[in-house]
C-alpha cells in the first residue's frame, strides 16, 4: 500500500501538539511498560501496523515479558497479566470500542480498584493519545518501519 500523505510533513504544529501530549503521557508518573501494554493493545484492535511495529520493541524495552507482548491480544486467557495490567486492558478495550457509546461501570470498577482518580485520568488520556496515532497512521497509510 502507498503511503496517502505524511502527517508530520504536511502538518507540522499538530504532529508538534501530539508530540506534547505523547511527551507528558511519558512524564505522567504511570509505569512505562503499562504505557506500552496499553498502546500496543489499542494498536491491535484498531489495526495500525505502524503502531504495532514501534510498540512492541518499546514494550520489550520497558520490561514486558515476551510472553506478555506475544500474548496481549488474548490478555484474558493469559495468565502473565497482573489484576493491574488487567484492569488497564480492559479500561483500554473499553474507551477504544465505545460501545453503545459508553465504558461500562464494571470496567470503571475495575480500573477505579487498582488506579487512583488521576492514574485512570493520565490512562485515559494515553488511550486516547495512542487512539488519534492509530487513526493518522492509519488514514495516512503510513507503513510500518521494520528493522
Amino acid at each position: 500500500m502507498e503511503q496517502r500523505f505524511d502527517v508530520g510533513q504536511l502538518i507540522p504544529a499538530g504532529y508538534k501538539a501530539m508530540l506534547g501530549v505523547h511527551s507528558y503521557v511519558q512524564g505522567c508518573g504511570l509505569d512505562l511498560g503499562l504505557l506500552e501494554l496499553v498502546r500496543l493493545r489499542a494498536s491491535q484492535i484498531n489495526g495500525c501496523a505502524f503502531c504495532v511495529a514501534m510498540h512492541i520493541p518499546l514494550a520489550r524495552q520497558h520490561g514486558l515479558s515476551e510472553h506478555q507482548v506475544n500474548l496481549v491480544a488474548t490478555w484474558k486467557e493469559a495468565p502473565v497479566f497482573s489484576p493491574r495490567e488487567r484492569a488497564a486492558l480492559a479500561w483500554t478495550e473499553a474507551v477504544t470500542v465505545l460501545v453503545g457509546q459508553e465504558v461500562p461501570e464494571s470496567v470503571y470498577a475495575q480500573v477505579q480498584a487498582q488506579f487512583t482518580p488521576e492514574e485512570v485520568a493520565n490512562l485515559t488520556l494515553c488511550v486516547g493519545e495512542i487512539n488519534t496515532w492509530n487513526r493518522l497512521m492509519v488514514a495516512s497509510r503510513t507503513p510500518p518501519v521494520l528493522a
